[in-house]
């Protein structure tokens, strides 16, 4: 091996071992004590006092109290304080809140967690009892509310309004707004007032009229407007909309308004109550009806009716004033309903896009505004002006609007290890659309300088957020939201089954070219599965507007649908998008889709670096300016290269947080052997670990029942993170077997093991006699840095009936060379000669295509370098296509 080989690969292990230490120091899970000095203890349990002085003997009942007991002791801590919350139900009637007294101070935290071993549930609802059978499967119960119930939890469930979708016959009357009438009206103009609909279509409502919700949409976004009256008009019966925000709901431009044509789906009344698990709520009668699902007893039924829209809010009052060191674990945040936008005393829910809503009337162009036209949607948990809050390890579920939102001016702040989950709109949502300058101020913008602070050096980590913005009228929303962000990390995320995308980065289009608030972000090896699920025009991971610095690495995207109903994308770089580094994703998504990656040269976007990307398709546009992206790298049975299913394997929750993964979301197979593989016979493969050492883990033939190890199994202990590939070539499944000799199950992934020993080996002519091999570790299928005369061997290639391709990834800082391509010796047949031309540098990358003839069946195949002296060019990878 030469010296200047030598040398580079000591920089390259130097390198490697200060990302494993990056990695190290990244992924630190939060200790329950962050300090060894504890100032004071207290406990809170349901059954507890607020008259007691809050030992354990002797427990406090609200976290209220223990809040308010706190703030008597913090101004100048000398250790941490802890609240533990014992086990149970905290029923919740009005939202908790949290202010700048309530501070961790001297660098000291304050923790409100779970007591060891036990569950609090901070419950937004109220328990319904004494049902009675209605009719059929219909039953009802007293509930003792006067406003509309939106959303009910039924066995931990969500259950839904009763529907009917119809189609809608045309505007009715007008409502004519007049600029600076009210706060609201920011233009004049006249929108319509009703809904037409046949009358056979929609019977003649007579209780409850108000309660009524009519939701529309288009291929990226969701409408609800709420009525006032129903009315009867010839042979067409209108729903009256409630003023003035029927007509801010007709106002979005781009397609995404209110309309009054097309396919309505009109929402709670009596009349629709035909489905299980639907309920409808006679707020004048005051009784709540259910249609009871397959199983369900409604005399044991846990039946949940929210009264609150936010369980905490916590909230500073200036980038001068936040909340500071605060923690939260281990807690069940659950059970909340909304109201919709209350503009002048009338509802509704209408955007342009994502998890935010109108809340004036304007003309159709938001831009205009800077966004001040809307405003984010409250969520379950509410965080802003803080400083240091941390959610650790909590359920989040069951929310009438966003999980945790953390809109403004949140810094130094994380989400980890939380499982969120039946969320009506975003699940996570971070910065706000109106922070593309901060500090600016103007007629309608809702923070004030010194209290707008974009939110900066946040963590989203080892999350689960599964079942988000599934409900009615939010389709839009994505399962995490950032806006105009800094520096923001969401990484390790497991996200699936969301009506929209997946991950939403970024704000303002092409618009504001000047705005600096949107940089410097990570969104890197995350799991994003089953997305745009209602909802398309968009991908898994979706980018708007400039972010310099950011980088979106090494995630796994499965289950992008095809683009029947709009266009879809694996990844979707919206307008505006530039600056990014998009590498080393690997995308298992339908090949109907439009594109794999929507990086076209529309809309202003420029500054693109997309590179080695895996996927099953490649549909690619014109790339935009400065840009530097490569094809995708076609992987059409999704039986990816050991690389690419390394990638997939680290993507996801890391082993510390597995414990928060329901079994029956992701059985043991599938998270031990996540994605299918291509290896050689023989090969070490990483898996995640079973969990359990009595359990034994085997490569073995699908739906075998019968383990012997030989050349068609292998097995591993069940702790065990590598296992072999089988030495026969075939088709396997991973499966885990218990103590018992049970099959637990086998992974719905794939391993296909090729012929004998086909792993590269890079080799080079000595002036001895015989031949010097190298073996190269530079990662991948990586051959290494090539000299004249160096040659690598590719045993066992399957060309089949003919490939047509050789295709590499190279880097070069040399002027030329050539790649010679025989089979089964170093002088067999010529099958093809690529020319290798300088890229400029042995970091700046380039992808080589040449053909090949004359190559059928399996072969041993070398690649002889030649053409130059020293240095000549590195290989990244290199696949054969064509014919395979």
């Amino acid at each position: 091996m030469s010296k200047k080989k030598a040398s580079k690969r000591s920089v390259l292990l130097i390198l490697s071992l200060l990302t494993v230490l990056c990695s190290i120091f990244t992924f630190t899970v939060f200790p329950i004590a962050a300090s060894a000095a504890t100032q004071a203890t207290y406990y809170v349990s349901p059954t507890g006092s607020d008259s007691n002085p809050g030992t354990l003997a002797a427990p406090f009942q609200t976290i209220e109290k223990a809040r308010d007991a706190v703030r008597k002791i913090n101004s100048n801590m000398t250790g941490d304080i802890y609240i533990y919350l014992r086990g149970g139900n905290y029923s919740i009637t009005s939202t908790v809140a949290f202010g700048p007294q309530d501070s961790g101070t001297n660098g000291y935290r304050i923790y409100y967690q779970a007591y060891p071993g036990e569950t609090p549930a901070l419950n937004g609802a109220t328990k319904v009892t004494g049902w009675t059978q209605h009719s059929g499967n219909i039953y009802k119960a007293a509930l003792n509310r006067s406003t509309k119930l939106r959303n009910l939890y039924v066995n931990d469930q969500r259950a839904s309004m009763t529907s009917k979708t119809v189609t809608a016959r045309g505007g009715y009357g007008t409502y004519s707004v007049t600029a600076g009438q009210a706060s609201w009206a920011w233009t004049s103009g006249s929108k319509s007032d009703g809904v037409q609909y046949n009358a056979s279509d929609v019977p003649a409502i007579t209780s409850n009229k108000d309660d009524l919700e009519i939701v529309n949409g288009t291929t990226w976004n969701e409408n609800i407007v709420c009525t006032r009256d129903v009315i009867t008009s010839g042979s067409n019966r209108v729903l009256l909309l409630q003023q003035p925000y029927g007509a801010i709901a007709q106002t979005p431009g781009w397609g995404a308004a209110f309309s009054a044509s097309g396919t309505h789906t009109i929402y709670n009344a009596f009349e629709f109550l035909n489905s299980p698990g639907q309920f409808y709520f006679d707020k004048t009668a005051k009784t709540l009806y259910y249609y009871i699902r397959p199983g369900e007893n409604m005399a044991t039924a846990d039946v949940e009716a929210p009264v609150v829209e936010k369980l905490i809010d916590i909230a500073g009052t200036s980038t001068a004033n936040r909340v500071k060191n605060i923690t939260f674990q281990g807690i069940t945040f659950e059970n909340t309903d909304y109201s919709l936008v209350n503009v002048a005393g009338s509802h509704g829910k209408s955007t342009c896009q994502a998890a935010q809503a109108f809340i004036a009337f304007y003309n159709d162009n938001w831009h205009n505004t800077k966004y001040d036209l809307v405003d984010t949607l409250p969520g379950m948990i509410n965080v802003s002006s803080s400083d240091s809050i941390n959610f650790i390890r909590n359920t989040v579920k069951h929310s009438g609007n966003d999980g945790i939102s953390m809109v403004n001016d949140v810094i130094n702040s994380s989400l980890m290890g939380n499982y969120i989950t039946d969320i009506t709109s975003s699940g996570i949502t971070v910065g706000h659309p109106q922070h593309v300058y901060i500090g600016d101020g103007g007629n309608h913008a809702k923070y004030a300088p010194g209290v707008e602070g974009v939110c900066k050096n946040n963590t989203i980590n080892n999350n689960l957020l599964y079942n988000i913005s599934t409900s009615h009228g939010f389709g839009g929303c994505a399962a995490i939201t950032a806006y105009f962000v800094d520096t923001i990390k969401i990484t390790n995320n497991h996200v699936q089954s969301t009506a929209y995308n997946g991950i939403h980065l970024g704000w303002g289009w092409c618009n504001f070219t000047d705005s600096t608030t949107c940089k410097n972000n990570t969104v890197s090896n995350n799991r994003i599965i089953n997305t745009l699920t209602r909802l398309h025009d968009s991908g898994a991971i979706y980018t708007i507007g400039q972010m310099p610095g950011t980088n979106i690495n090494q995630n796994y995207v499965r289950g992008i649908p095809p683009a029947t109903s709009g266009p879809t994308y694996g990844l979707h770089n919206d307008e505006g998008t530039a600056y990014i580094n998009e590498n080393d994703n690997v995308l298992d998504i339908d090949p109907g889709v439009k594109y794999t990656i929507n990086c076209e040269d529309f809309g202003q976007k420029h500054d693109l670096t997309i590179l080695r990307t895996y996927a099953t398709v490649n549909k690619m546009g014109v790339n935009p300016p400065n840009s530097k992206i490569d094809p995708p790298v076609v992987v059409p049975d999704n039986v990816w290269p050991l690389t690419q299913y390394t990638t997939c394997l680290n993507s996801g929750i890391q082993e510390a947080y597995r414990d928060i993964i329901p079994a029956n979301l992701l059985p043991t197979p599938d998270y031990v052997f996540p994605a299918s593989c291509a290896a050689a016979a023989g090969t070490g493969i990483s898996i995640r670990s079973s969990g359990n050492s009595s359990n034994t883990v085997w490569f073995a033939p699908a739906r075998t029942t019968s383990f012997v190890e030989g050349s068609a199994m292998t097995k591993a202990e069940g702790t065990a993170t590598s296992i072999t590939a089988p030495a026969a070539a075939g088709t396997y499944r991973l499966c885990v077997v218990n103590s018992q000799g049970m099959k637990m199950g086998e992974s719905a992934a794939l391993l296909r093991v090729s012929g004998s020993s086909s792993q590269i080996e890079a080799e080079s002519f000595s002036s001895q006699s015989g031949i010097q091999t190298e073996t190269c570790s530079e990662g991948g299928q990586n051959i290494g840095y090539i000299e004249n005369g160096d040659y690598a061997v590719y045993n066992n290639i399957d060309f089949g009936a003919g490939a047509s391709n050789f295709q590499a990834r190279i880097a070069s800082g040399a002027s030329g060379g050539n790649i010679e391509i025989r089979l089964d010796s170093l002088t067999g047949p010529l099958v093809g000669t690529c020319s290798i031309t300088g890229t400029g540098g042995w970091q700046t990358w380039a992808t080589r295509t040449c053909s090949i003839s004359g190559a059928s069946g399996k072969h041993n195949v070398y690649l002889k370098f030649t053409g130059g002296s020293g240095y000549l060019f590195n290989i990244n990878w290199f696949q054969f296509t064509g014919g395979r």
